[in-house]
């Protein structure tokens, strides 16, 4: 009965926003000093001083470690999954607690951001072009892992009382698995240096899948954290920008004079789009929790979303 009073509240509350959202725009297109004061109010949220903040720091970035090449694509990819960490960070560090995250799904970033390290730092075969590509790149990676190994590091001693390994079920050993073997079959060889390719790919087949965790949690605990589902939606963005680089560059990956590495490029590609697929349905929701002015952390229990 509880649970029925609690599930009708969260619904009862849900339409309440969504009503009032809908009914705000309507008048906004009417009114100026509505428009102005629904502005402002969107200003003060938590989400958009924290994107805010990200997209000046891209700028300046862009602005003066960037050269303007395309690959600055992947940098960018980088700068917003080294984002997404430090907001679990902030976040975490500011309540004392973890309530809400997989630690199991930061172990799993941890081995992709470590094979990519060391993919990356010796070797300039994945790396991009532009000057961005001489440290800053390599910088976020190293940064992310140090981030990532700290939520780590949280859940399983400094705030392990607030961690409930109940809810964080999925043997996250059945997704490297399966990404370490197919790492050491479908692996570009930009490196000319087999080990570090294969690094490279374990890290983009794990990362394909990293986020199921933090799922499977958010479907046991009934309600997704709000700095969680920032920090999915960050990692969303992120794993669109790298898409959309590898997209256009795959052909570089492939050997066209081997039988099964002439297809390295698609499989990458097709990796990446799969990235986009298991966040596809968390990621609708979450926009259609922003447009309709439902707090996120509401998003599995509302049926206007």
């Amino acid at each position: 009965q509880g649970a029925g009073s609690a599930e009708q509240f969260c619904q009862g509350r849900n339409v309440a926003c969504s009503r009032g959202a809908m009914g705000m725009d309507m008048e906004d297109l009417k009114d100026a000093d509505k428009l102005k004061k629904l502005v402002i109010g969107y200003a003060k949220t938590e989400a958009f001083k924290a994107w805010g903040s990200f997209i000046l720091f891209v700028f300046l970035v862009f602005w003066f470690f960037s050269s303007g090449d395309f690959s600055f694509l992947l940098t960018l990819s980088s700068l917003v999954s080294m984002f997404s960490f430090i907001m679990v960070v902030v976040k975490i560090e500011s309540a004392g607690s973890v309530k809400g995250v997989s630690s199991k799904m930061m172990e799993c970033y941890m081995a992709v951001l470590l094979g990519r390290l060391f993919a990356i730092v010796p070797f300039e075969g994945y790396l991009p072009f532009d000057k961005s590509g001489d440290w800053f790149y390599q910088a976020c990676e190293a940064v992310s892992f140090l981030l990532c190994g700290f939520v780590v590091f949280c859940c399983r001693v400094r705030h392990s009382k607030s961690y409930d390994p109940t809810t964080d079920t999925l043997n996250h050993l059945w997704l490297m698995l399966p990404a370490m073997v197919a790492s050491g079959i479908f692996h570009p060889n930009l490196n000319n240096f087999l080990p570090s390719d294969i690094s490279w790919a374990f890290a983009l087949y794990l990362e394909s899948v990293t986020v199921l965790p933090q799922l499977f949690m958010f479907m046991k605990e009934g309600q997704a954290e709000p700095f969680t589902s920032h920090f999915l939606a960050a990692q969303a963005m992120s794993k669109l920008i790298s898409f959309i680089f590898w997209a256009s560059s795959f052909s570089e990956l492939s050997n066209p004079n081997h039988y099964i590495k002439s297809f390295i490029g698609n499989w990458v590609v097709v990796m990446q789009l799969v990235q986009l697929l298991v966040m596809g349905d968390f990621i609708y929701h979450y926009i259609r929790c922003l447009r309709k002015g439902i707090p996120v952390s509401q998003l599995l229990c509302s049926e206007n979303v």
